[in-house]
């Protein structure tokens, strides 16, 4: 039998659904795994409705890592923040094989379950690795530092590590609008994440104009030489869809 398991676009709700598929083909079923309501229907399969559960989650997070490796979690979890509609069906394949063979899964680059999957991975690790550059906080009352990001793939969470490592000391705000997904960051405490908040909406009382951003900008449009520009190359360093949230590029 034909079953579309439809579940949460996250990486609990995969992993859910992979539990909850991984019985269903013990069965003899054959398992497709859609992440998000939005989806077409076909009458050639069964459509069923997966509600997350934390305690099979675990479980699965926790197989990968002890049948596997931590490393093969570590790219199930980064393919699971991908855009893509087939990354649970791609992360499902690769669990099948890893499942069978161990740790040198991840070494298998003629397997195309394989490759499928650190593909994903390696898109969602190289964009979060330009967001850390990429980032650019302002300051709003109280001392938050705030920053806007339209990423590709959900990767506030990879951000979240690295900015809290990065600034234990500081209180920071750093908001996905794309998916209404914060990261929350206090002195202290655990980093938090805020879902379906209008971060914007519910801090425009609390921005205020700093003249450094000005400043910034100045020195970004002063410190070219123009015998050396580079347009192609910049695009290839810096694409344009970057831009839209960084101080030096607003207002030009």
């Amino acid at each position: 039998m034909n079953i579309t398991l439809i579940c949460e676009d996250t990486f609990d709700g995969i992993m859910t659904a992979i539990y909850d598929g991984w019985v269903l083909m013990r069965e003899g079923n054959s398992i497709k795994i859609h992440p998000g309501l939005s989806y077409e229907i076909s009458f050639f399969s069964e459509y069923k409705e997966i509600k997350t559960d934390e305690r099979k989650a675990s479980q699965v997070a926790s197989s990968i890592r002890v049948r596997i490796s931590v490393s093969a979690y570590m790219a199930v979890y980064r393919a699971c923040m991908h855009y893509d509609e087939e990354k649970a069906n791609k992360i499902l394949k690769f669990l099948t094989v890893g499942y069978r063979v161990g740790a040198k899964v991840m070494k298998m680059y003629g397997e195309k379950a394989v490759m499928d999957m650190l593909e994903l991975n390696r898109k969602v690790a190289n964009e979060a690795h330009l967001f850390k550059g990429f980032v650019r906080f302002e300051e709003i009352k109280g001392g938050i530092l705030y920053s806007e990001i339209e990423p590709k793939c959900n990767v506030i969470t990879l951000l979240a590590y690295h900015f809290e490592d990065r600034f234990p000391e500081e209180k920071f705000i750093i908001y996905d609008s794309k998916r209404k997904l914060s990261c929350i960051h206090d002195i202290g405490k655990e980093t938090i994440l805020v879902v379906d908040r209008d971060m914007n909406q519910m801090t425009k009382d609390l921005k205020y104009s700093d003249d450094y951003n000005e400043l910034w900008r100045l020195f970004f449009n002063t410190i070219g030489i123009d015998s050396r520009y580079n347009p192609k190359c910049q695009m290839t360093q810096l694409p344009k869809w970057f831009r839209k949230n960084m101080t030096e590029f607003k207002g030009n």
